[in-house]
């Protein structure tokens, strides 16, 4: 498997595993658990949910998109991006856990591994150019 093929399934992963995050969340509420947030109105800021769309999917469809072509540029945008989502990924764990959900307790490490990974092969591959 090249590099490329590699980087992007790490990206599609980093896509999957955002979603699980967001599903575990909700999952609860089928068993009717009560999901109201303790310190809120309900109310949700628009600009969050913008600034987690942007991480959640923008970004990863970003770093698809930079593996389309072999532009040395292209590849350093595309390490740029892993190195966000890779410290995002560090960062969203530290404040989420310790979680309500057991089933964040094997995502969210999973994610940290994921963009790690994914930081790693982005600057081999831009180093194999």
């Amino acid at each position: 498997m090249t590099r490329s093929v590699k980087i992007t399934a790490l990206w599609l992963l980093t896509i999957c595993g955002f979603s699980c995050h967001s599903i575990c969340d909700v999952l609860p509420m089928f068993w009717g658990c009560d999901m109201a947030v303790v310190a809120t109105d309900g109310n949700v800021d628009q600009g969050m949910i913008v600034f987690m769309m942007v991480l959640s999917f923008l970004v990863p469809a970003c770093g698809v998109y930079c593996m389309l072509w072999k532009s040395r540029a292209l590849k350093l945008v595309n390490v740029v991006l892993a190195f966000i989502i890779a410290l995002f990924n560090i960062a969203h764990a530290a404040m989420e856990l310790p979680a309500e959900t057991a089933g964040q307790y094997v995502i969210l490490p999973a994610m940290i591994v994921i963009g790690l990974v994914l930081a790693w092969h982005s600057i081999r591959y831009v180093r194999e150019s």
